[in-house]
């Protein structure tokens, strides 16, 4: 009989032991919590998604008509680099794609898709959602374009031609981390012609016999980012440009919006959608969509 009280003694100093050690663990879990959040905050984060879309078609004695054979593929790749210590901020995102469409019509590959575009902006935080920033952007694309036809294909484009490259002091409204906007009343704009074939025309908005025009205007950009879901994201951006010394009222624009809706882990639908408009290269607004399924890897 005396075993019980020895018994229920021992299971009690067990409980409150054990209780002990998880008012011990909890403890240490805030205090571990409270030294990681600044590792959380500050420091690097970088983070991005890369996809390759292909497309194949053939036909055979095919009564509607159409291409007998095409094969396509574009690759697209968002990439985020930032960095923050205390206050300060530098973020770096790259925009790249790529693509080529071929055809047995015209027996060669033609590109549907060239762009480089990357963004630096370093900033300092001076209340809860509001930073001064300087922001650098440079803009381009890796091949030459052409504007085909049955019997020539002419050079219109190139890398560098047109290549822009835009330096921009100003505000910068971050009240989440979907959404920023960046305005500036001062930005400096150098446009770019670096092909010898351009060089003795007025082409790109740089005039004959040049190779940069410098234009100084106001800029604002903006940049969404939304996950609807595990499968289903976008991101948005739009630049608008003014430039004070020539038709301040023609201003330009440029939008790119990507819809990533995923099937499983690496394949998905991919939708984008690109609009601008600039009255020195083309006096109307440009627009590309591409629709293709293919690998999606989050980076």
């Amino acid at each position: 009989m005396q075993k019980y009280p020895i018994t229920l003694l021992l299971s009690v100093i067990a409980i409150y032991h054990s209780t002990a050690q998880d008012q011990t663990v909890k403890e240490f879990q805030k205090v571990a919590l409270k030294e990681l959040k600044p590792l959380e905050q500050d420091g690097w984060h970088k983070s991005g998604t890369f996809i390759i879309n292909v497309n194949q078609g053939a036909l055979r004695n095919w009564a509607g008509g159409g291409e007998q054979n095409t094969l396509g593929f574009t690759t697209l790749l968002n990439y985020n680099v930032n960095h923050k210590k205390g206050r300060m901020t530098w973020n770096n995102y790259f925009d790249i794609a790529l693509g080529f469409q071929n055809a047995s019509s015209f027996g060669q590959f033609r590109k549907v898709d060239d762009r480089i575009d990357i963004t630096s902006k370093y900033g300092y935080q001076f209340s809860k959602q509001w930073f001064t920033a300087l922001l650098v952007n440079f803009n381009t694309q890796a091949l030459a374009g052409y504007q085909y036809t049955d019997s020539i294909n002419t050079k219109i484009s190139n890398l560098l031609s047109p290549g822009k490259m835009l330096l921009s002091a100003g505000i910068d409204y971050r009240p989440d981390k979907s959404f920023t906007l960046f305005v500036s009343p001062v930005t400096t704009r150098f446009i770019v012609k670096n092909d010898n074939d351009f060089y003795t025309i007025d082409k790109f908005g740089v005039t004959a016999n040049r190779k940069v025009n410098t234009e100084l205007g106001a800029f604002a950009t903006a940049k969404f980012t939304k996950k609807f879901s595990q499968w289903a994201y976008y991101t948005g951006r739009l630049d608008l440009f003014s430039n004070y010394e020539r038709n301040p009222e023609n201003v330009d624009l440029f939008v790119t919006n990507l819809l990533t809706m995923k099937f499983n882990k690496w394949l998905a639908t991919n939708i984008s959608v690109d609009m601008i408009y600039d009255d020195d290269i083309v006096k109307k607004t440009q627009l590309k969509e591409i629709l293709g399924i293919g690998l999606t890897l989050k980076l």
